[in-house]
């Protein structure tokens, strides 16, 4: 009997607890029951990061604008396409696209040259709505430069202001605004990789300036458009990239300071010109070359050929001559002369001293134009 009693208790207490499990599995689950994922907590310090980025691409919202031209189609083009082929030819055809600031609030525009040469007409917008005709104040080829002026409105516009490229530093944050493949106010964001990135020819034009080095993304259709410092101020003008058909990473930026030092002369109107030495051929004073001709200073540049009647040869100098300072700055080797010389405008008196059989002598030379 007693062991009857202890089988019906075992019996009950399982009976009793399966139905408890049961229970449970069948019951709908609330989310108390259930182990949530945790939420990750927001980065602490996040927004104040980007805060600056920010701040710089709504402060130039309505500064930055896309510029788009037209050129003529030559009538001999024209009229034979309509003879021949019956086809109605435009007058004038989209030439090219491409970025631009205010720097001035009464309509007065910097951009790249190539953006607008050639152009039959230019247009400036704001945004898609606010476009408004242009006009080409100056421009200077060399250096790559133009200044615009909006007209057909008394509107006062955001000028951006323009900033010290000499301050900044390797590492430094930049942010480029522009207008790459038509995709308006489109802002980069990367670091200045290297600054005084030199090369001897750019489409086949001697490069006057060094430039500005930045990974910030730059394409077709940001040239002309500003790169700016985290204060907001215009450091450079984004001129172009390595590499076919977009970014890979190295763009290059015209130092702002190179258009300051011209700034007025553009204001003025018209082309800028530029200093001509007519030295044809010229080689580094400390190359090896130099050294087996006996040439043992350290710095300067070697005229190895001039033009006759050129500015040079009428003010006395000649082949052989190492010219080692240029109005009283040391010249480094001959792409530094070059460079020196195309800094100065057309006509310009210039003090230029050689050494001549191990002696120095100084010319004063009228540089022709270019």
């Amino acid at each position: 009997m007693r062991r009857l009693i202890i089988l019906l208790s075992a019996v009950l207490v399982v009976g009793i607890f399966a139905g408890y499990q049961i229970a449970r599995w069948l019951k709908k689950p609330t989310p108390a029951d259930l182990l949530l994922p945790a939420i990750a907590a927001p980065v602490k310090g996040g927004a104040a990061l980007s805060a600056p980025f920010v701040q710089v691409a709504k402060m130039a919202e309505n500064s930055v604008v896309h510029i788009a031209t037209t050129a003529p189609v030559p009538e001999e083009y024209r009229l034979f396409r309509e003879f021949f082929f019956g086809e109605k030819v435009p007058e004038r055809v989209p030439a090219n696209y491409g970025s631009g600031f205010f720097f001035r609030s009464d309509g007065y525009v910097l951009t790249n040259f190539h953006v607008v040469a050639n152009a039959d007409t230019i247009r400036v917008g704001i945004n898609e709505r606010d476009e408004f005709p242009a006009r080409l104040v100056g421009y200077d080829p060399l250096l790559d430069v133009a200044v615009l002026k909006v007209e057909g409105t008394h509107q006062r516009f955001t000028a951006l202001p323009l900033g010290d490229s000499d301050k900044l530093q390797k590492g430094e944050w930049v942010i480029a605004i522009g207008n790459p493949f038509g995709l308006d106010k489109t802002v980069t964001v990367g670091v200045v990789s290297a600054k005084g990135r030199e090369f001897e020819e750019l489409d086949g034009r001697p490069a006057v300036s060094s430039f500005i080095q930045t990974d910030a993304a730059i394409n077709p259709g940001n040239s002309g458009g500003p790169l700016l410092n985290l204060a907001g101020e215009v450091v450079g003008i984004n001129t172009f990239i390595i590499g076919q058909g977009g970014n890979i990473g190295i763009g290059f930026a015209l130092p702002i300071n190179e258009v300051k030092r011209i700034l007025d002369r553009l204001l003025k109107g018209g082309r800028i010109t530029r200093g001509m030495l007519g030295v044809v051929d010229l080689m580094d004073a400390n190359s090896p070359e130099a050294r087996q001709l006996g040439i043992t200073a350290e710095g300067g540049a070697v005229i190895k050929e001039m033009l006759i009647n050129s500015p040079a040869y009428l003010a006395g100098l000649r082949p052989g001559d190492v010219i080692v300072r240029f109005n009283d700055i040391p010249v480094k080797d001959s792409a530094h002369l070059r460079r020196l010389v195309l800094q100065q405008p057309g006509g310009a008196k210039v003090k230029v001293e050689v050494l001549r059989n191990g002696r120095r002598q100084e010319f004063l030379v009228t540089l022709g134009s270019r």
